[in-house]
């Protein structure tokens, strides 16, 4: 009995000290939190790894990236401040075309179609974790 005692104290002592060790993995939730230019250098980093973008696609991409996160959020923000959503469908699908082109100018005909089918997958990630009752965080 004291044996047994033994073993499971030190096999929970064990347990704890590797839970303690194991690093946090972000969450998006706390990706959102982080300041609006770290999340576009990170996106950015992201899609130069995927894309194979050259450094100067990189250093044209951020400031457009940075622009349309901030547009973004200040669309959010009406809409929190509305409480209402009503006519805001047309002006976020004009600021995403309008970004849309902005990135296609600086990347080549492969790089864009791939950017495009890498914002799908995304899209439809997000709408799955929605319908699924989980937010970014979850």
């Amino acid at each position: 009995m004291n044996k047994i005692l033994v073993l499971l104290a030190a096999t929970l002592a064990t347990g704890l000290t590797a839970a303690a060790q194991a690093p946090a993995s972000p969450t998006p939730a706390a990706d959102l939190q982080k300041a609006p230019d770290q999340q576009v250098q990170r996106r950015v980093q992201y899609l130069a790894q995927q894309l194979g973008l050259s450094p100067d696609q990189q250093a044209k991409l951020e400031p457009i990236l940075l622009a349309q996160r901030q547009d973004m959020q200040a669309l959010r923000t009406r809409v929190q401040t509305n409480g209402r959503q009503r006519g805001m469908g047309q002006e976020l699908k004009a600021a995403q075309a309008r970004y849309a082109e902005q990135i296609r100018a600086v990347l080549t005909p492969e790089q864009f179609v791939k950017f495009e089918q890498l914002r799908d997958e995304q899209r439809d990630k997000l709408r799955e974790r929605r319908a699924n009752g989980q937010g970014l965080g979850q």
